[in-house]
């Protein structure tokens, strides 16, 4: 997508909007990408947990990571299932509200990044590499020209205490843009491991958790990328700022329920891309990894739009931001790793990817291998106990 350069950061004029000025309902934008999500295969992650209960250990005894695996047997729709090709995501936004000092960083940190994550000398490049996978970063938002306009929707936010992030006709091109993105760099059945860079979105992470939770933001402002007391308390009034310009006279929030209006008025063009993302790589037959907070805001507003992405969901780890482990929460979401890590850039999925594909080499050699000489169909107590050793791997909780 072409994109004018002479774009004003809080004019809203960068990108989007074509197809809502074309008359498309915004319904129909979004549901194109929900409708493309199938359902979840209950029946052969069952069948998985059952067969592991004739193996040579007992089912369930690699924990959380058994029930991955049961929960890639559903995403692929077979019970024989092996390590998956790891591909890392990572796109970049820059926020008007960075302005405000609420970051160690100062704005322009995002394209350096973004500029090393490209050229291979990221942290996050050195940790794909270390599980055999490759990484993938699309220029979303960033308020410099990089070059590529294939997925640029908008030349960085506007400051969301004063006014939109971005017109709603840019929210839905940038979910649509994320989407394109991951048809085109996730394999089909492959592990999406989703990560952003953005100074300033743990502050816009931070407004939108609160909204979409209901929750106090002196309970969700964190330290972010490392800043001292004062700065989350700045955070802190930033946010509540944020929410109140975004609210009526009674305190409801002014766009109602709808989550990419919410997006539209306090999020980012990454973390918009992001819900894209997120549900294209659920509609590829992928197993989705989450990183930190900013992809688990994404994960939340995805599972509002289209319920059944739940199922395919895994989140790698629980950072220090506040609004990360109530956001894991509210999905239902249990962390593979608990590092205290507040990297970003994907850094945590790209590292939970290898504790999971060891899980599924582990489930391939016991297919290849077959039940033990001694071994027979396993008696109805076993099978009680394989079901009984982990909650369905779809999660019980619906969004």
């Amino acid at each position: 997508m072409e994109v004018s350069r002479a774009a004003d950061r809080s004019g809203h004029e960068a990108g989007g909007g074509a197809a809502e000025r074309a008359g498309v309902r915004p319904e129909e934008r979004v549901g194109v990408l929900t409708d493309a999500v199938g359902a979840f295969d209950r029946r052969t992650a069952r069948l998985a947990r059952l067969v592991a209960a004739t193996g040579s250990r007992p089912a369930g005894s690699l924990g959380r990571l058994d029930e991955i695996g049961w929960q890639v047997a559903g995403i692929l729709r077979t019970h024989r299932v092996r390590p998956l090709p790891v591909v890392v995501s990572v796109l970049a936004g820059d926020h008007g509200v960075a302005e405000h000092g609420v970051s160690a960083h100062r704005p322009e940190a995002t394209a350096r990044l973004f500029a090393e994550i490209v050229a291979g000398q990221a942290p996050v490049c050195a940790l794909a590499a270390r599980v055999g996978g490759r990484v993938e970063a699309a220029d979303l938002g960033l308020r410099t020209d990089t070059g590529d306009h294939r997925y640029k929707i908008g030349y960085g936010t506007a400051d969301i205490t004063r006014a939109d992030a971005m017109t709603f006709g840019q929210a839905l091109d940038a979910i649509e843009a994320g989407a394109r993105f991951a048809h085109e760099v996730f394999p089909a059945g492959s592990m999406a491991a989703c990560g952003e860079i953005g100074v300033g979105n743990t502050t816009s992470a931070a407004a939108l958790a609160a909204r979409l939770l209901g929750a106090d933001p002196r309970d969700l402002a964190g330290r972010g990328s490392g800043v001292g007391e004062e700065t989350v308390r700045l955070k802190t009034r930033l946010v509540e700022q944020a929410l109140e310009r975004t609210s009526g006279p009674d305190g409801d929030p002014v766009h109602g329920g709808d989550p990419v209006r919410q997006l539209a008025a306090l999020g980012g063009y990454e973390l918009c891309g992001n819900v894209g993302v997120i549900l294209a790589a659920a509609a590829r037959g992928c197993l989705v990894v989450l990183d930190g907070c900013m992809t688990a805001v994404s994960a939340l507003i995805a599972c509002r739009l289209c319920p059944q992405v739940r199922e395919y969901l895994v989140a790698s780890h629980v950072s220090t931001e506040p609004a990360h482990r109530m956001l894991l929460d509210e999905m239902g979401l249990k962390p593979v790793l608990d590092l205290e890590m507040r990297l970003g850039m994907g850094s945590g999925a790209a590292l939970a990817a290898g504790p999971v594909n060891a899980l599924l080499a582990v489930t391939e050699l016991a297919a290849a291998s077959g039940p033990p000489p001694a071994a027979s169909p396993p008696s109805t107590e076993q099978s009680r106990n394989a079901t009984a050793q982990s909650p369905d791997p779809s999660g019980s909780e619906r969004i």
